[in-house]
């Protein structure tokens, strides 16, 4: 989109499918406030939300991802909310979309205040959420799953995901709950985790479920990109120095 006065240009195949009028409204208070500049171009859609490229006041690009606002998509992850001790009530219709966006907030708040390698969150409002754009080479990092790296590069990969997910669950209790090689971007060397809204406490009724989900997707992945790991030394590893079962 080109960068002007109004928040979108008119015409966008994009534009129906989560720019509502609610939306707008909402887009057009962060712009007031000054937590955005201007809308770009849309890098990454899912059933769940569409990000898009976006500049601050000072031209820093941000990544802004829009929950859509079809309750159907979302009656699934009221389970991931349910239980949750930080979130009593959840609501339903647009209030659940809500709920999930502020929850994705707060995830990522505590894993970027931990030092472990997540996008910087900056705010949220309703079914926005505002973040850091993490690039690679110019544009927006790609997931981890497009690019080609040799062994040593996964090696290093690996070790950063496997140490920041036992921050996750030594220091800040959380489980990720959907960590895959699509949920990960990769970064000038550097690994980030995504996708946090799913993430549950380590007290959470499904956290061992949603753990061991993990992990199996992380063996199968690295594995077969020539890691030597395994289901059990992952556990072991992320597990190491804490006493209680995730």
């Amino acid at each position: 989109m080109e960068r002007s006065d109004d928040i979108f240009v008119p015409g966008r195949k994009t534009i129906d499918e989560v720019f509502d009028k609610s939306t707008l409204e909402v887009l057009y208070e962060l712009m007031k406030h000054g937590h955005i500049q201007s809308m770009d171009y849309p890098i990454s859609t899912g059933k769940e939300a569409k990000v898009f490229r976006a500049l601050s006041p000072d031209d820093t690009p941000l990544a802004v991802k829009i929950m859509r606002m079809n309750t159907s998509i979302f009656k699934e992850y009221r389970k991931y909310i349910e239980g949750d001790y930080r979130f009593k009530r959840v609501g339903k219709g647009r209030k659940l979309i809500y709920t999930w966006a502020k929850k994705e907030f707060s995830n990522l708040k505590r894993m970027y205040e931990a030092i472990i390698n997540v996008p910087m969150p900056i705010t949220f409002s309703n079914n926005i959420l505002v973040m850091e754009l993490v690039e690679h080479q110019g544009g927006p990092a790609p997931m981890l799953k497009d690019v080609k790296l040799n062994e040593e590069e996964m090696e290093e990969v690996y070790n950063s995901i496997i140490g920041d997910y036992h921050k996750m669950v030594n220091e800040i209790k959380l489980i990720h709950g959907d960590l895959s090689e699509y949920n990960i971007l990769y970064s000038d060397g550097d690994a980030y985790i995504i996708d946090v809204s799913q993430s549950v406490p380590t007290s959470h009724p499904r956290a061992d479920e949603l753990f061991q989900r993990d992990v199996s997707n992380l063996a199968r992945y690295f594995q077969k990109s020539g890691v030597e790991t395994s289901e059990d030394i992952i556990i072991g590893t992320i597990m190491e120095g804490n006493d209680d079962h995730a």
